[in-house]
This record gives C-alpha cells, structure tokens and sequence, in this order.
C-alpha cells in the first residue's frame, strides 16, 4: 500500500503561532446558517432556534469561551459526546447491518464551535495551503457532482478516444470509510498541509476522548468510546475527512492514468490504445467503438 508523503523536516516543528483574531466574525457566520437549519438536537436536548434567540444575549460571552478554547487547545469534553442514531437505506435486508447508516447527534453550541474551527482551515489551504487535490470534488464550496461528472466526461470524450483509443474506469468503493478513517492519518495530514500550530491542537482535541451514546435492548443508554473515524453528522467531519484522505489523490500516476473522487467515491480512469488482458493485449485502436 502507497504511503503518503513524508512532511518536511521543518513542518514538524510545534511553532508558537499565534492565533489570528476575527473569532467573532467566523461566529456570526456560523449563526447564519444556523438560522437556516432545522436539525435535530443532540444530547443535551437543546435544538439549533434556540441557540439563535439565546445567541442575541449570550454571544459575547460563547464568543470569549470559544477564543479561550482555542487558545488552550481544548475542545470542551461534553460537546465531544453524539447521540447515535441508525437510518436505514433504502433496499437492503433490516436485519443487515449494513443496512442502516450512523449518524451522530451533536450538541448544536459544539457545532458552532466546530464551524468556526472548519471556516479557519478552509481559509488555510486557500490561502496558504498546500491546498486539497484539484480531483477531489466532494464537501468543497462551488464544487458539485456535477463538476465531477463534467470532469469524467472531458476524460472520456478526449483526443485520445476520438482517434479510437479505450478509457478504463475502476470505481473504488471503501467500506465504512468515514467511521475508519484513522485519526493518526489526519494529524499527519494537517502537518503536511502546514496547517497552523494552535488548529493543529485544537483538532487533535477534538479527535480524543469522542463517545457516543445509544439506547439498549433494555432501554438504558449505553456509552461507547471511539478511537477512529469523522463523525458523521458533524461539522467537522467532511473536512477532515478530505484532509486525512487527500494523500492518496497526491499519488504519482502513470500517463494517462487519472483520478476523480466525491468525498470517499474514487474513479481510477486509464487513456490508451491497448486493452490488457490475462490473454494478452488488445489493440482496440481499429476497432468500432461504440
């Protein structure tokens, strides 16, 4: 299996950074959407609305808390707890397990904080970066399936086709991708991307002492410790994923040979002339390509 590249020496170095001031602003962004959103609470019962009327008093004072929290790199323990819930997929068997999707229930006023932490990274690979593979499409702004697709298509509807070469595609399909992603290869990632020293902290807190809660048969709620993967239903947890798996879009590929991915769906797609089989090779270049 590919490794990912090595960091720099020198992006190893826990420099003392300083932490850009502007928490406010990212604060009324996240409040925004906020206002937009109808979700459902997470443990602590209080839904989103209400954090929105509660927000026009206590704002000054979350705003404080969340420049303390990310001053100390410390994301509040109770806000690292979700409440599982299981939706089921359309057209699989009930008693399958892979018929039902986790999804984690979070403390809305954690959400806020997790915004304000996701809106800082983004501004980071933009700006600074190094930024997210140009192939990677998924969970990035004014980017959509449908850029996806227009990128396959330019990819099979080239030069190289039109004078009869062949384009194979692999779709890839990772097995609960988003729940395994290991948390070591995020913090390695953040460090190549040069994120930051004080988000670096921040989100390595968030990636401990994560938990969810769930009712039992005997309807007691029971606690389980996590130890790999991004939340889904978090805020959070599309950009680190994209992150942690933005090392396997920088592989070197053969010519000819592309990639095209939305969030954890891969299509692996090769240009050329001759199909390869176990049987041997197969010039389809005066064949009818229909």
């Amino acid at each position: 299996m590919a490794q990912p590249p090595a960091v720099p020496e020198a992006d190893h170095q826990d420099d003392d950074d300083g932490i850009p001031e502007g928490t406010g602003v990212h604060l009324r962004v996240a409040v925004r959407i906020l206002k937009a959103r109808n979700t459902a609470p997470g443990p602590d019962g209080l839904p989103g609305k209400a954090w929105v009327l509660a927000l026009e008093a206590l704002e000054p004072r979350l705003e404080g808390l969340l420049s303390a929290c990310l001053e100390r790199g410390q994301f509040p323990l109770r806000w690292k707890t979700g409440k599982l819930v299981l939706i089921r997929k359309p057209g699989r068997p009930a008693d399958s397990p892979s018929a039902y999707r986790p999804v984690v229930l979070l403390s809305e006023v954690g959400k806020l904080f997790e915004r304000v932490i996701a809106n800082r990274l983004a501004e980071h690979l933009a700006g600074t970066g190094p930024d997210l593979a140009e192939h990677q499409f998924g969970f990035r702004k004014r980017r959509s399936t449908v850029d996806a697709t227009m990128r396959v298509r330019a990819l099979t509807t080239g030069d190289a086709v039109a004078r009869g070469g062949v384009v194979l595609a692999v779709s890839l399909d990772i097995a609960n991708a988003f729940n395994s992603m290991p948390w070591s290869c995020i913090r390695e990632a953040l460090r190549y991307h040069r994120v930051p020293t004080y988000l670096r902290r921040i989100v390595g807190d968030y990636l401990t002492d994560r938990a969810v809660i769930y009712p039992g048969r005997n309807g007691e709620w029971n606690r389980r410790e996590m130890s790999c993967g991004v939340p889904q239903g978090s805020v959070l947890g599309p950009p680190l994923w994209n992150i942690g798996y933005n090392w396997v879009l920088r592989a070197d590929l053969p010519t000819g040979v592309s990639v095209v991915c939305y969030a954890d769906d891969t299509l692996v797609l090769a240009q050329g002339g001759v199909v390869r089989g176990g049987g041997g090779n197969y010039d389809t270049r005066g064949c009818d390509n229909r």
